[in-house]
């Protein structure tokens, strides 16, 4: 029994995240009897955005599955950090959940303070799905390559526009980081909503724009937007003829919204293994796979340490892009 009690503890502590955990995770109650009340499920933004829609999908096949209520709360304000304090200040017992997008990772780069640590007080479980941006131009613009929209800018320092749906958006933070890579400098015009910025262009009041994959296809479909590149590791199954940045000659150019779930801090590692099981479950079934695409993100699954590094890794990220390009939150 004490040789038991020794290994479960080991490996409990060679987990790198579970470093970060109390040791109330050691002494917490089996997860055979999880759940036994609703889950609550908070989104940090208003209903009806992407990821509000998933939450919605995510948490409707989670209470068929588990039995029991699955209660979506939209907590809005501060562009999510309310609604993330909210999570950070929950009990630790797999019945208050969160499910964010990347604002999560771009907060600590546009703010001074938080009233949270990104890092410490939160649990990553699944990277739930990713919509990747692109850069589209107008279509009567004469630049019909991304060498050509190059070219332009280096001809043209800072005369060259871009519209976004807003300052410190990922799709701000999207030019400025293809600013940085290429050498060039742009005018960033931001707009208040993503479909604000895309009219922008079709007018030709801007040049060019970085959107959403998703919200740009329309226009280009019917011809009055020109895309020139996406901003994704692999082309994207949303328009797979649009070749990557990094295809087209400019590596490391990658963003994209992400929409992950999230635990508090310290929430039993039995619970949260089975919260990634069973959400990474639901990723795969068809019907949702269908859902997760018609709402515009495309289904991932990483999970755990993997999406916690990944966290990490856009922090840092984050943090260098926005004070290079001294990017500050409005």
């Amino acid at each position: 029994m004490k040789f038991t009690v020794v290994l479960g503890l080991a490996l409990v502590l060679a987990s790198p995240w579970a470093l970060a955990q109390t040791p109330a995770l050691l002494v917490a109650p089996s997860v055979a009897g999880y759940p036994t009340k609703p889950i609550k499920i908070i989104v940090p933004f208003a209903a009806g955005g992407v990821t509000d829609i998933m939450a919605r999908i995510v948490g409707n096949e989670m209470s068929k599955d588990l039995g029991q209520a699955v209660i979506v709360e939209n907590v809005t304000g501060v562009s999510g950090v309310i609604g993330s304090q909210q999570l950070a200040k929950s009990a630790a017992d797999g019945y208050t959940l969160m499910i964010n997008s990347n604002v999560h990772t771009i907060n600590p780069a546009l703010r001074k303070t938080l009233p949270y640590d990104t890092i410490k007080d939160f649990v990553p479980l699944v990277l739930l799905g990713t919509a990747p941006n692109m850069l589209i131009v107008n279509a009567q613009v004469p630049v019909k390559t991304l060498a050509e929209y190059i070219a332009l800018a280096k001809q043209k320092p800072g005369e060259v526009t871009y519209a976004t749906a807003g300052v410190g958006t990922s799709l701000h933070i999207a030019g400025a980081q293809f600013s940085q890579i290429t050498g060039t400098s742009y005018n960033h015009i931001p707009y208040a909503a993503s479909n604000q910025s895309i009219q922008a262009v079709v007018a030709g009041h801007t040049i060019s724009s970085w959107s959403a994959v998703n919200s740009a296809l329309p226009f280009i479909k019917d011809g009055r937007v020109r895309a020139l590149a996406v901003a994704s590791d692999a082309r994207t199954a949303f328009a797979p003829d649009i070749p990557t940045f990094a295809e087209l000659g400019v590596p490391g150019m990658r963003s994209e919204t992400w929409i992950g779930a999230f635990a508090p801090a310290n929430t039993p590692m039995a619970i949260t293994t089975k919260l990634a099981n069973e959400m990474k479950q639901i990723l795969v079934r068809p019907a949702t796979k269908e859902k997760i695409l018609s709402a515009g993100a495309e289904p991932n699954g990483l999970e755990l340490e993997k999406f916690a590094a990944q966290i990490k890794m856009e922090i840092d990220m984050y943090k260098q892009i926005v004070q290079l390009a001294d990017i500050k939150a409005e």
